[in-house]
C-alpha cells in the first residue's frame, strides 16, 4: 500500500511546484504592467489640453527622447512668431480665439541634442489655470512619481532621467502656466 502512495506524492509535488511557478510568473507580469497602466489611465483622464500638448504617454513628452538629434524632431505645428536663440518654438492653438494656446520650445545642448522642452500655456480666463494645473499634476505624478511643492512651483525630481517644473505664471492680463521638462544630468 505504501508504494502506490509514494508514486502519487512525487507527481503531486511536481504539479504543485509547476502551478506555484506559473502564478509567480503571472504576478510578475502584472506588477510590470501596473505602472504603465496607471500612466495610460492618468493620461486618458488628463483632458483634451494635456493630451494635445503631450501627444501620448510614450517617451518623455511629445514623443521626444532626451539626447535625440534636433534635426530628427518632426513637430507638425506651425512655427511660433518668435524663435529662441537656440532651438525651435512652435505654437499649438486650442481653439479659434487666439486666447487659448501654447508655445512649445525645444532646446538643444551644445551637440544639438534635445535637452529641454518648455511649454508656455495661455488661457482665456484665470479660472481655467488651476484645473489645467491639476490635470497636469495628476498625469505627471503617475508618470514621473510624486511631486513636491516649493512655493508657487510644483517639482518632479525623483525620475532618474527627467526634471519637471510646473508653475502658475498668470498675470492679470495673461493667465497661464509654464511647464519645463529638462534632461537630468
Amino acid at each position: 500500500m505504501k508504494k502506490p502512495l509514494n508514486k502519487l506524492i512525487v507527481p503531486l509535488f511536481a504539479l504543485l511546484f509547476f502551478v506555484v511557478s506559473c502564478n509567480q510568473e503571472q504576478k510578475s507580469e502584472n506588477e510590470v504592467s501596473t505602472p504603465q497602466e496607471a500612466v495610460l489611465s492618468a493620461w486618458n483622464e488628463s483632458g483634451e489640453w494635456v493630451q494635445k500638448l503631450s501627444l501620448s504617454p510614450n517617451q518623455v513628452i511629445r514623443n521626444a527622447a532626451w539626447g535625440q538629434d534636433m534635426e530628427s524632431l518632426k513637430d507638425t505645428l506651425e512655427l511660433a512668431e518668435s524663435q529662441p536663440e537656440k532651438g525651435k518654438s512652435y505654437t499649438l492653438y486650442f481653439d479659434d480665439t487666439d486666447l487659448n494656446f501654447s508655445d512649445i520650445t525645444y532646446i538643444p545642448n551644445d551637440q544639438n541634442k534635445l535637452q529641454e522642452i518648455d511649454f508656455d500655456i495661455f488661457v482665456e480666463s484665470g479660472e481655467e489655470v488651476q484645473p489645467l494645473m491639476d490635470h497636469w499634476k495628476v498625469y505627471l505624478d503617475a508618470k514621473f512619481g510624486p511631486s513636491e511643492i516649493k512655493g508657487k512651483q510644483i517639482l518632479w525630481t525623483k525620475d532618474k532621467n527627467t526634471r519637471i517644473l510646473l508653475e502658475n505664471v498668470s498675470t492679470p492680463k495673461d493667465p497661464g502656466i509654464k511647464i519645463s521638462f529638462k534632461a537630468a544630468h
